[in-house]
């Protein structure tokens, strides 16, 4: 029931892929070098404001800073299209159909 959402959601973090490869790729050509943007800076060009809550609600209200430090702080330094396409295919595959016993049987 839920399986369209989910693959809305990975369909369109494949979408944000698309989108950040062709920013890096016309940063690159502007540039004159090869740039690959990481996430992190996306966000703060984006909102800067919600990743400053991101961070005090990790690290305040969930109560884990080593969560920050160690694990999303690294996230935030990869390339942004490598994040979302993980989250796409994380997303496109939770969403998947299954494959119906009636195809097994006759195929």
């Amino acid at each position: 029931m839920f399986g369209w959402i989910l693959r809305t959601i990975g369909l369109l973090f494949l979408v944000l892929t698309v989108v950040t490869i062709i920013l890096d790729l016309t940063r690159s050509i502007a540039n004159s070098t090869f740039t690959l943007t990481p996430l992190g800076l996306e966000w703060r060009n984006f909102d800067i404001s919600s990743l400053q809550s991101f961070q005090v609600g990790i690290e305040r209200h969930i109560g884990i800073p080593w969560l920050w430090e160690n694990v999303i702080q690294t996230v935030l330094l990869w390339p942004s299209w490598v994040v979302f396409f993980g989250f796409s295919v994380v997303f496109l595959w939770l969403g998947r159909r299954p494959e119906r016993r009636w195809r097994k049987r006759i195929i």
